[in-house]
This record gives structure tokens, sequence and C-alpha cells, in this order.
């Protein structure tokens, strides 16, 4: 009788089935959030930290406005921040507007007031309404036909003014509400032409960058963690040993030495043998 040996035998491939498929969807579709997020904390906390002048304020690109009517103002601006618990003020900071007249000698004015009062002060003069900028071009559109009754210094409504030659800077600390930006001749006269720009503190912006990349980093982790889990192989089954597979990491199979075989047969069985009696001894006389 020979003895056999079974040659062990590759695990099985493992079987996705559909809970790891969900795990690495999952996993794949929480990563684009989550680099996105951190990408734009990395912005936030860059232009928070390297972008800010000398007085921590950070400044659009300087742009250029003209209008040949009296006025160039904004549209009106609402101000809120949606929360009760985080004011204006606490979000933006103190804002700056910094305008300088385009044409040589000119005394500019630059004003914020509240819309209601604005509209009421500026009725149907002729002005050029500011409706974006920022992206390549201003944009804007005409107003009104008639000129200002009197100058716009003359005006008590103003939140925060500023008027004469050069660059003029106006601070304002932002407060919940409807707002306009007004830039004019100092004397109320036609054909307005500035150069301007704005920025703000924005104290908030830091903690918004921080809590931006903290989400990110969140979803990053749970990404990649339900990846790794959709990945990983599952161990191979264990088999008892002494079924010819060595179990894995255990002692190879031993030899079975061959059951003894009886040689003995029917004939050998059935022949007997007589044995030789000893030599008979007899005594002398």
């Amino acid at each position: 009788m020979t003895a056999t040996w079974q040659a062990p035998q590759p695990p099985p491939a493992p079987r996705w089935g559909p809970g790891r498929v969900i795990a690495l969807v999952v996993g794949i579709l929480l990563l684009f959030p989550a680099l996105g997020l951190l990408a734009g904390g990395g912005v936030l906390l860059y232009g928070d930290r390297s972008v800010r002048d000398g007085n921590g304020y950070l400044f659009s690109g300087s742009e250029s406005f003209a209008s040949p009517g009296y006025a160039i103002t904004s549209t009106s601006l609402d101000l809120s921040t949606g929360a009760d618990w985080l004011p204006v003020s606490s979000a933006l900071g103190t804002a700056r507007f910094e305008v300088t007249g385009a044409k040589s000698g000119a005394d500019v004015f630059v004003g914020i007031a509240r819309t209601s009062d604005a509209s009421a002060y500026l009725g149907d003069v002729r002005r050029t309404v500011v409706t974006d900028v920022g992206s390549g071009s201003v944009r804007s559109v005409t107003a009104g036909t008639s000129a200002p009754s009197s100058s716009p210094a003359d005006q008590s409504f103003w939140t925060a003014q500023a008027s004469g030659s050069g660059r003029q800077t106006l601070t304002w600390s932002p407060t919940a509400g409807n707002w306009v930006l007004v830039v004019m001749n100092a004397d109320g006269s036609a054909g307005v032409s500035v150069d301007a720009r704005l920025g703000a503190t924005v104290p908030a912006l830091g903690g918004l960058a921080w809590g931006l990349m903290a989400a990110g980093l969140v979803l990053l982790i749970l990404g990649v963690l339900a990846i790794v889990l959709a990945a990983r192989r599952r161990p191979s089954p264990v088999v008892p040993y002494g079924t010819g597979v060595p179990m894995p990491g255990g002692p190879p199979p031993s030899w079975t030495p061959p059951a003894p075989v009886d040689r003995t047969t029917a004939a050998d069985a059935a022949r007997t043998e007589t044995p030789t009696p000893p030599p008979e001894v007899r005594p002398g006389p």
C-alpha cells in the first residue's frame, strides 16, 4: 500500500460582495469633498496669514469706475450673517474703501448710507449703478436723468464719509441692514471717474479656514478607512490538520507508514512441521 499526499491548493480569490462594493464607492465619493474642503481651507489660511497688508486688511484689486452722470453707486448691500450668534461686525470686522480721483486735482466724495436715505437723496439723479466687480470687467447700469439738488457733503445721513483731493479712505464698521456706497465729485458735478478698491479685516477668516480643513480631514480619514476596509482580503479558511492540505502557518503533513501486511497464505497456515525428537540416551552397563 502506497501513502498519498495531496498538494496544498491556493486559497480561493476573495469575492466582492455588495457590502464591499458600497464601501468602496462611499469611500471614493468622500474623497472629493474632503480634497475640496482641504484646498479651500488652505487658500483661506494663506490669505489670512500672507495677503493682509500692514494694518491687517484684505484688499481687492484696484478697479477703475467712470460715469457720465453725477454719481457712481453700488447695488443695495444686504448685510446679514444668517445667524444671530454671529454678528456682521464679527464676521467682516472693519471695512475700508479707498477712492482716488482719476482727474488731476478733482475733489472726490465717498460715503456710505442706508439704502432708504441714499435713495431719497439721489431720487432721479443720473447715476451709474455698479452691479458686478472682480469678474474681469465692471458691469453697471445707468439710472436717472436729473442733477442732484445739493452737494453730497451737505447731507447728514451718511454713516461714514470722506472727501477731498488725492486718495480718500473711508473706514466703516459694518452692521446688519441694507447699505449703499456712493461716490461723487465733491461739488456734485457730472463726470465722475475714480480708481477704487475695498477691503476688510475679516477676523473670522482664520477660524473659517481651520474649520474647513478640519472637516476635510475628517472626511478624508473616513473615505480612506472605507476604501481600506473594502479592499482588505478576507483570511483564508482554516483546513483541519490531517486532511492532506497543510494548515496555514502550521507544520507540514507528516508521513504515514504503510499498514503491516499479513504475508501468511492459506497453504502456509495448513502446513505443519513435526519437530525432530532429540536422540535417545541409554544408560551404560
